[in-house]
């Protein structure tokens, strides 16, 4: 009160109205015994007469009177003569703006000798009397309102911010601080009288409990919100998290003391929060030890402030508004502080989710966003420079037998040594700070990148391919195991591949996809690959289609026994004819099948109709043998011999007529899974041949070991049987090996009848050709096979005779 002039007056204790005190008033006034009334203490229940002599002030400016506590039960101002008699009396009406902020008297100029006021409050309290010239009074409510409105704003600001944090990130400590910022605004409300505008008895009854209830909260969720902290940076242990149980019980018993007299509120209230503070003294000493030195101030300031206001809250109630221009400007350093350490730690976490989003999380490196930025910068220029990425297929395998925690450690250190080479080379910096300097992107988890500046130089390149390889080339090392491999490189140039930083970036990915010639080490962008690429991609999709609504077919070659000139059976061959594509021949669609993952649907397709077409093929030959392909993959699927079995028993067909064809180096490539396999098989009663033989690298004792019921020749020691005499040696070693191991032959590419002739002379049982037909379409093949059938009826010895009767029916 820096305007105003202190009262000075009598003070009596009385309880009776004006009227009965009157008598007394009178004779107080004639004693000398005054005392200060700027601040006295009330007792509960209590009432008090202030007597303020205006005599002294009748020469002076003062037209106000008043009291600085508006939240007394009851507060009554008389103004009286020179004769003790009332002029006027002014009651703390509810419905006086100005009274709930500062109740006050306007005195009569001339006539007011004497200021009487009457108070009474249901619990201990304090109250102050002041005297004011109209301007200071006007200016003590205009600063208390804009100090009250300055600080309600601040709080409600403050609470907006800090519930969009957390209606953003969800966090325990936004929701904390949130519900701080609640109970300090609360508490600040109830302090400035806010109530006395709703319900003054209300509000005389309820202000100190809920004061001191907002206040305990406040300080309860401070603590928990820094315990909460604590545990985030797993600065606490076990034990030392129970403290969230003492202070709950602090809390509730705080609480719980507001609904007791004021005496005992106070003293239960004083231990818990000095029970508090020791907590919150204890956690700031033990952050202290465990953190930086930039955050050890932040939080000391912290500490400092939580612990000075809650001094001062304690303090209002004893010293009242002489302190309570502190503990407003400690109410606000408290909020500011919080929330600047909240945003200041949203801030960081927010750089940080900025930093994930263009770094690799394993390796640290720039990621594809930030190499595409990077590239895209490059491109508005329009600076020439290469696109160099790399695969080092050692890293994969070290996954697999490392770990990948180790693994990255490695990888860090690797890619360390390569951007210090790399360093002097023509490179571009794809990161480039005050912290670091990066010039290696990782695009995945194992195709990293490089960017080079300036034309496209083919020695650059290989300078480039050289120090990468190099670098690669000691390989990682684990608990005495060491890997080695090769680095797969890519390079694609702007402008001369690209027009665009993201084309870019896809052509290196198809330079890389290519694998290069032996000696080759790297691989450029060649736009012939992209084609074939895209009609590759244009196969799949179609095929898929085809499976699905039955657009494939299947030929038929006939097999033949030699020496009878009788039908043995006939090969499966699948064929598509595509009305865009065109024929597309299987040695192209089916390894796109096996990379695209529909291989087992088309295995499926061609089994089934191979089945469904044997039956009717047995209804001419009963013995007729019909020979599948079948890959190594579909082989090993354990749902395919249970489709065998449904469809032999649906169509009723003998398992011994089905032969199964793998080639010699699938069996090869998967080892005893494919044994264990074809005893599954063999359980069933399907019979299995090995395809292509002598293509492979297969020794007699795994022959005798797999068991085949047929050996195929390939037809590439068939066709120049009759002038070549190493072919000559392979057939006739296969046809012994056969017959060995209790097999029978057929061969592949028989073309002519001294084809057929040397075959026969070696044993060889069944030949396979275009001396005995193409393969055909299933109606063309049935007719054929009956027109055969006819002819073959009887045996022929002559060999002739045999060839001539296959001739006359070839289609």
């Amino acid at each position: 009160m820096a305007d105003e002039v202190s009262a000075s007056g009598w003070l009596v204790p009385a309880n009776t109205p004006f009227q009965t005190t009157k008598p007394l008033l009178e004779q107080v006034v004639t004693t000398d015994s005054k005392t200060d009334l700027s601040h006295v203490r009330i007792k509960a229940e209590q009432g008090y007469w202030f007597i303020v002599d205006l005599n002294k002030w009748s020469q002076s400016k003062v037209e106000v009177i008043y009291a600085d506590n508006s939240h007394l039960a009851q507060l009554n101002f008389y103004i009286l003569d020179e004769s003790f008699n009332p002029l006027v009396e002014v009651k703390n009406d509810a419905y006086r703006y100005v009274d709930k902020v500062l109740p006050h008297a306007l005195l009569v100029k001339g006539e007011a000798r004497w200021a009487v006021i009457y108070t009474r409050h249901s619990e201990d309290d304090r109250v102050g009397i002041g005297l004011a010239t109209g301007d200071e009074f006007a200016n003590l409510i205009n600063t208390k309102l804009r100090n009250f409105f300055l600080i309600t704003g601040l709080l409600l600001l403050c609470l907006a911010v800090v519930g969009t944090v957390y209606g953003l990130s969800h966090q325990a400590k936004s929701l904390y601080l949130l519900a701080y910022l609640v109970c300090v605004l609360s508490e600040f409300l109830i302090a400035k009288g806010v109530l006395n505008y709703f319900n003054i008895e209300f509000a005389s009854l309820w202000y100190t409990k809920l004061q001191f209830a907002f206040q305990v909260i406040a300080l309860g969720v401070v603590n928990f919100y820094f315990i909460y902290y604590l545990q985030s940076q797993n600065l606490l242990n076990t034990r030392q998290g129970k403290l969230t149980v003492y202070l709950s019980l602090f809390c509730v018993a705080a609480l719980f003391s507001c609904f007791m007299k004021q005496s005992v509120q106070f003293a239960v209230v004083t231990v818990c929060l000095g029970s508090m503070l020791v907590v919150l003294s204890y956690l700031f000493f033990y952050w202290l030890s465990n953190t930086k030195k930039v955050m050890q101030f932040k939080f000391v300031l912290i500490w400092f402030a939580v612990t000075l206001q809650t001094l001062c809250w304690q303090a209002t109630l004893v010293a009242g508004a002489q302190i309570q221009q502190l503990n407003d400007m400690l109410l606000v350093l408290n909020v500011i502080t919080f929330v600047m350490l909240l945003l200041n730690h949203e801030r960081k976490r927010v750089k940080q989710y900025s930093y994930s989003l263009t770094h690799d999380e394993d390796t640290k490196l720039p990621n594809k966003q930030l190499l595409i930025k990077c590239l895209g910068s490059q491109v508005k220029v329009a600076t020439d420079h290469s696109l160099l990425l790399f695969r080092p297929a050692v890293l994969i395998n070290a996954r697999a037998n490392f770990g990948y925690e180790h693994v990255n450690e490695q990888i860090q250190v690797t890619m360390g040594k390569l951007a210090q080479q790399l360093a002097s080379m023509n490179v571009l910096c794809i990161e480039a700070n005050l912290q670091r300097s990066r010039c290696i992107a990782r695009l995945d988890d194992s195709t990293y990148g490089v960017v080079i500046v300036g034309k496209l130089e083919l020695s650059q390149v290989e300078q480039f391919v050289c120090v990468i390889n190099s670098v690669f080339a000691e390989g990682l090392t684990h608990k005495r195991i060491h890997l080695i491999d090769k680095v797969e490189i890519g390079v694609a140039n702007y402008p001369l591949h690209a027009s665009t930083s993201l084309q870019l970036v896809q052509r290196g990915l198809q330079a890389l996809a290519v694998k290069p010639l032996y000696g080759e080490r790297w691989h450029m962008f060649d736009i012939e690959n992209v084609a074939l690429s895209q009609r590759r991609i244009a196969i799949a999709s179609a095929l898929k289609k085809a499976i699905e609504f039955d657009q494939l077919s299947l030929f038929f070659q006939p097999q033949i026994y030699l020496n009878t000139g009788k039908v043995h059976g006939a090969e499966a061959l699948l064929r598509w004819e595509h009305p865009q594509l065109g024929n597309v021949p299987p040695d192209l669609f089916i390894p796109i099948a096996e990379s695209s993952g529909i291989i087992s649907d088309l295995t499926e397709w061609v089994i089934t109709q191979a089945l469904q077409y044997q039956k009717k093929m047995t209804v001419l030959l009963p013995q007729h043998i019909v020979s599948i392909n079948i890959s190594a993959k579909d082989l090993l699927r354990k749902d395919l011999p249970v489709l065998f079995i449904t469809l032999l028993n649906e169509y009723e067909l003998n398992p011994a007529n089905i032969m199964l064809e793998l080639t010699e180096s699938a069996t090869l490539f998967e080892g005893v899974d494919i044994k264990n396999a074809l005893n599954d098989y063999r359980l069933i009663g399907v019979k299995i041949a090995i395809d292509d033989f002598g293509t492979g690298y297969s020794s007699l004792a795994y022959l005798s070991k797999m068991g085949f019921d047929e050996i195929k020749i390939d037809k590439q020691f068939v066709m120049n049987i009759e002038y070549s005499k190493n072919d000559q040696t392979i057939c006739r070693a296969t046809c012994d090996i056969a017959k060995s191991l209790g097999s029978y032959v057929v061969a592949e590419g028989v073309e002519d009848s001294q084809s057929m002739a040397k075959l026969q002379s070696y044993g060889c049982e069944v030949g396979q050709g275009y001396f005995f037909s193409r393969p055909l379409p299933f109606e063309n093949y049935m007719q054929w096979l009956g027109a055969n059938l006819e002819n073959t009826t009887v045996f022929v010895n002559d060999l002739g005779k045999v060839v001539d009767l296959i001739g006359k029916n070839n289609y």
